[in-house]
This record gives structure tokens, C-alpha cells and sequence, in this order.
């Protein structure tokens, strides 16, 4: 027996001697191939490139520092915030995990080994930055650091309908008040709402986009409650005229104006009523102009002030592929379906690329929860630019339409200042028609959630009975949806 022990003990040391000793965890392995593929291209040379970092954890040890953390978190939610999250969450868990801030000790890591600091995201526990490939290998080094990645670019299309033209006169209206703006709110039936004497009031809605003119004469009733340029990080979302490296808020006028402008006889929008947060999430210096790091620190923003509503619109990007539409994959699409799960309606451009290569719906129109805005035109046709779905996983997109082609829409002339009307085409303008519907709603019935405002545009718009990828449930009828008995609302 003693033989045999000995004989054991001798087989071990030797297949202890011969087993490789373990290797120290390769840092490389932290890159993303897309990220390792842009290092490795002409870009990388010449200008910093645009990097996810993200964090294994937030630095907390054990389950009470993390308890204590949420509960600390929870205490500094704004009172706005603190009423919308209570609609799909229960009053002891209106704060998880997520919500708790970066960790410091790890971010002050983080930033002496790159170019610049971009955003931050408590939701996805990383931070965006811009790195030389060196800086990159030196971040994945770093034990705190779990993976890096690229900041996907988006493309938004130009207009694909007429050009801009300051001089276009409207058509005869048969209304004095809503001007050449009629006929886009007659077509979903907004209207019977404003004779009840909706417009959105104490409704708080966020739109994102590349700029404002704040100075407009549609917005000069507005109520803005917030603004904050994330490109530039300062509180200004219009263009500064005086400075030449300011760029073009005319995108983000269109939008506002579509959704809550107001000047009588002109330009009148569903919501014009309601309380507005402006976020400049969009560089339109650049051939690339949104980038995913800016549009998520937006919605966070947005959501942490109590944003009930947020409007937005954004193209696909050449990094993801049709695969990543699945509701999941995209960074801005996880956002929105936090943002969602926390009491935010998300209403979002399904893009349009129905004529291109592409073919598909745009991110975040493919999360679970947002509400994809297709375009239509008077005729109550399928915009020939209109992106179809489905979503890679079978889900039918988008959800509903408004119009999308020859939008009257409010703009200013760069040169002198001036304010005028014009008319322009794109998923982007049927956005924020269906994003002030959804504000109407809100303030029709002040306890719907997220999904109940979807369900009730779904199940009331034009194509209900036979969805499908072109249309989705169709075109959206306010009116009908305000009166719309929705399924009881459920706490998570």
C-alpha cells in the first residue's frame, strides 16, 4: 500500500512538472477585432480613434457596498425622474446597479493614457474616448479594464426629398391657424386632440439631433427646461454664427418644429405645449456626423431629468451589420431599451435606406421597446426611402408611419438670421410627428407607461389588422389612440 501512495505522488510531480505553467492573461485579447482592424488602418496614423472602454465592475466590494450604492444613488434621483420610473417600477427599486456612477479610482486610471475624455455611461459602465494605438494597448493593460471597442459612426442622409428652398411658398390651407402645417397633422389626426385641449402640457420631451435655433420665431412659446451640447460640452445647442467652427443646427429645427414648434397661421406642432429638453448629439462636420458615445450620454441626461418622451433620429453605421439589428447588439439600442425600461417613450427614426445597399431598419430601430417611425407621403403611400424590416430576429418594423415626404418644416437663413419655411423629406421628420402624438397621450393619461403608449398607437393606427414591413400598424391616429383602453400597466 505504501508502494502504491509513493507511485501516485511520483505521477503527480510529474504531470505537475510537465503541465504548462499558466500565462499572464494577454492584454490583446481586450480589443475588439473592429477595433483591432481600425488600429491596423490609414485613420489610426492620422487622427486618434474613437474607443470604448469598458470597466469589469464598479469597483465595489461585496453585495453591501453595492447595496448601499444603489440606495445612495436612489436618494439623488430627480423628483421628475423619481415620478416616471415609479410607473413600471415598484418605490423600493425605482435604482438598480446600472444607475450607480464609474467607479473613480478606475476612471482616473483611464485618463492620463488618452488623447481625450468623449462621454461617460453609468448604463453601460464604460467610458468613451479618443486614443493613439498605443494609448489603446496601454488601456487594455490595465486590469480594471475589461474590453475595448470602437465608437460606431452614423450616417444620416441628406434630405432624399427637394432641397431646401427659403422662397417655396406653401399651398392653400384650409385652416388659418395650422397654416401649411395642416395637412401633416390632419393625416394622423391630431387635430380633434387639440380641440379637446391637448397640446403636451407638463409633458417632458427630449429631442437629439445636431443643433437647435432656439432664436426661431416657431419656439418663441416654447418652454425649454434644459440644453447641452455633448459634441462641444457646453450648455448651447445653436449654432454660433461668429464662430467658424460651429456647424449646422438646421436638422434639429426641422424636428423641434415638427414636433412642438408653434407661430400661428405657419407652423404648428402636436405637442407645442410641452416642456423641452434639447440635446446636440451630432457632429455635422464630419462625413460621420452621429456617434453612439454622444447619443447614449444624451439619453441619460435626458432620462436623469425626467424625459418622458425622446425623440430622435439616426442612420445606420458601417461598423454593425444587419446580424447586429437584432434588438440587442447596438450600443445606442441597449440605451433605448434601458431608457424604455425605466418609464421613457422612445420614438426613432427607422431610417432611410430602403434604396441602398443597406436595405434595412437603423439602430436603435431595432430595440424591443422603441417605437420605429416609417414615412409615408400625402397619398398615404410608403416612402420610396422608407427603411422596411423586418429586424434580424423576425420582428416586424416599423412600428407606425406619419408623414415623411415634402414635411412643411421651420428653418433659418445662416447668412442674415432670418427665420422662414420650407419643406423637406426623411424618417427624420415622420419622428417627431409620432414623438409628439406619444406627448399627447402622456398628458391625456399621466399613469401610461412606455408600452401602453406604444400599444395604444400600434393597435389604433391604419394597418392594425394586417402589420406588416413596409407599414408596420400604419399610419398613427391620435385621436383614436388617446381613447384607446390600454392593458393594465405591470411594475418590474
Amino acid at each position: 500500500m505504501p508502494q502504491i501512495k509513493r507511485t501516485i505522488v511520483v505521477v503527480s510531480l510529474f504531470l505537475f512538472v510537465q503541465a504548462p505553467l499558466p500565462l499572464k492573461p494577454d492584454p490583446q485579447l481586450k480589443i475588439s477585432v473592429d477595433l483591432l482592424t481600425a488600429m491596423a488602418g490609414p485613420r489610426a496614423a492620422a487622427e486618434p480613434l474613437h474607443v470604448w472602454v469598458y470597466f469589469r465592475d464598479k469597483g465595489l466590494k461585496g453585495e453591501a457596498e453595492r447595496l448601499q450604492a444603489v440606495m445612495e444613488t436612489q436618494q439623488i434621483l430627480r423628483a421628475r425622474c423619481q415620478w416616471r420610473r415609479a410607473k413600471v417600477r415598484p418605490a423600493t427599486n425605482l435604482a438598480d446597479f446600472e444607475d450607480v456612477p464609474l467607479s473613480a479610482v478606475y476612471t482616473d486610471q483611464v485618463q492620463p493614457l488618452v488623447t481625450r475624455v468623449r462621454a461617460v455611461s453609468r448604463w453601460l459602465n464604460a467610458m468613451s474616448v479618443e486614443a493613439a494605438p498605443e494609448q489603446i494597448r496601454a488601456l487594455a493593460a490595465l486590469d480594471c479594464v475589461a474590453g475595448l471597442d470602437m465608437v460606431r459612426s452614423f450616417r444620416r442622409e441628406k434630405n432624399p426629398g427637394r432641397p431646401m428652398n427659403r422662397f417655396l411658398a406653401g399651398p392653400s390651407s384650409p385652416s388659418p391657424i395650422y397654416g401649411p402645417a395642416f395637412s401633416q397633422l390632419n393625416q394622423i389626426n391630431v387635430l380633434p386632440l387639440h380641440q379637446q385641449g391637448l397640446s403636451g402640457r407638463g409633458v417632458l420631451v427630449c429631442l437629439m439631433d445636431v443643433g437647435f435655433r432656439k432664436s426661431h420665431e416657431a419656439f418663441r412659446l416654447a418652454h425649454l427646461v434644459a440644453e447641452w451640447d455633448f459634441v462641444f460640452g457646453d450648455g448651447d445647442v445653436q449654432q454660433n454664427l461668429n464662430d467658424p467652427k460651429d456647424y449646422s443646427d438646421s436638422h434639429g429645427t426641422a424636428t423641434w418644429s415638427l414636433l412642438g414648434g408653434f407661430k400661428f397661421g405657419q407652423m404648428i406642432g402636436p405637442a407645442f405645449g410641452a416642456d423641452f429638453i434639447l440635446a446636440r448629439t451630432e457632429d455635422d462636420r464630419s462625413e460621420t456626423p452621429i456617434e453612439e458615445d454622444y447619443w447614449t450620454a444624451g439619453i441619460e441626461w435626458a432620462e436623469s431629468l425626467g424625459a418622458e418622451v425622446v425623440s430622435s433620429s439616426l442612420g445606420y453605421t458601417d461598423w454593425y451589420q444587419f446580424k447586429d439589428m437584432d434588438g440587442k447588439t447596438a450600443v445606442t439600442t441597449r440605451a433605448a431599451n434601458r431608457a424604455a425600461s425605466l418609464g421613457v417613450v422612445v420614438v426613432n427614426a427607422a431610417g432611410n435606406e430602403r434604396r441602398n445597399a443597406w436595405g434595412h431598419i437603423i439602430a436603435p430601430a431595432d430595440g424591443f421597446d422603441v417605437i420605429a417611425a416609417g414615412a409615408v407621403d400625402s397619398s398615404n403611400k410608403i416612402a420610396s426611402f422608407s427603411s422596411p424590416g423586418p429586424t434580424y430576429d423576425g420582428r416586424i418594423k416599423p412600428e407606425v408611419c406619419a408623414l415623411g415626404v415634402n414635411n412643411w418644416i421651420a428653418q433659418n437663413y445662416p447668412q442674415d438670421e432670418s427665420d422662414f419655411y420650407t419643406r423637406g423629406s426623411g424618417t427624420s421628420f415622420a419622428t417627431p410627428l409620432v414623438g409628439g402624438v406619444a406627448a399627447l397621450l402622456l398628458e391625456a393619461h399621466r399613469d401610461w407607461t412606455p408600452s401602453q403608449v406604444r400599444a395604444a398607437l400600434m393597435n389604433t393606427a391604419g394597418n392594425a389588422s394586417s402589420p406588416n414591413n413596409d407599414f408596420g400598424w400604419g399610419i398613427v391616429n391620435a385621436a383614436a389612440a388617446a381613447a384607446y383602453a390600454a392593458p393594465p400597466r405591470s411594475r418590474r
